[in-house]
């Protein structure tokens, strides 16, 4: 309160460096904004990540401000964060103009990058299936020379190509092209040379 019986409000500006004084007739505090409790459920379903106070997690903050990991979702609004109604508007506007160019192409390309399986090594052991963070890989049984063969098969539209299945692969069963088992062993054996 000032002399005169105004409020007063004393912040620190950290782009002036400096404290300011305002005068106010009254100080009016908005509720604290939490995200909605079935956040966790949800970001599991759709495979992405969330912040340390729940909410969603962009792919990165400044190259892809509202595009997931995962292709094909798009953030905005509250489930971003607390945001004025500006902000929303805008970053809706952007996760809108980002599905458009998905939904406005007549085939999309995928990633070069992805899970292959070799069949003559895969013995259909589904270690892979389970840590699979796309749900990319299933189980799959068809007759060969009269009997039940079990393998996997990976779905190109899922698979990113993290490399995880082959990491869980003991018998070199599933691989992801351009990064066979040896091709990475070499690699790493020049790297170390050095």
């Amino acid at each position: 309160m000032s002399s005169d019986g105004h409020l007063v409000v004393s912040v620190d500006d950290s782009l002036l460096d400096m404290k300011l004084c305002i005068n106010c007739d009254a100080v009016i505090l908005s509720a604290g904004t939490v995200p909605r409790q079935d956040t966790a459920n949800l970001a599991q379903k759709l495979k992405v990540p969330l912040t340390q106070d729940g909410f969603l997690l962009e792919a990165h903050m400044k190259l892809r401000p509202v595009d997931f990991a995962s292709d094909g979702v798009y953030l905005c609004g509250l489930a971003h964060g607390p945001k004025s109604l500006t902000e929303s508007i805008a970053q809706a506007s952007a996760a809108a103009a980002r599905a458009t160019t998905v939904l406005s192409k007549r085939q999309i390309e995928l990633e070069p990058r992805i899970s292959q399986v070799v069949d003559e090594n895969c013995d259909g052991c589904a270690y892979c299936i389970e840590p699979c963070p796309y749900d990319a890989i299933t189980l799959i049984e068809y007759m060969k020379d009269g009997a039940v063969k079990k393998t996997v098969e990976s779905d190109a539209a899922k698979c990113r190509g993290c490399g995880v299945c082959q990491a869980t692969c003991p018998k070199k069963g599933i691989f992801i092209r351009n990064f066979k088992l040896e091709q990475i062993s070499a690699m790493v054996e020049a790297a170390l040379a050095r």
